[in-house]
């Protein structure tokens, strides 16, 4: 799925490339714009890792109060 980062990366870099006049563009190199596209990726990964990490936390979470259902099911 790191391609698809990277690519998305890279759009987004170009995205904000368009943004700049003729002037700024100019004074970026194709090192800085590798180093935008890397930062982009990097907070996408970071998103993604932190949204999974919740959606864990949650599956988890329901688990304990599905075990803890099916523990006391017949009890009450």
């Amino acid at each position: 799925m790191s391609e698809h980062y990277e690519r998305h990366a890279v759009q987004v870099s170009n995205a904000f490339m368009d943004l700049l006049d003729e002037n700024a563009k100019a004074a970026i190199t194709e090192e800085h714009r590798n180093e935008l596209a890397m930062l982009v990726e990097a907070a996408i990964s970071t998103a993604v890792l932190e949204e999974m990490e919740r959606a864990a936390d949650e599956v988890a979470a329901l688990s304990k109060r599905l075990r803890q259902h099916a523990e006391h099911y017949d009890k009450a």
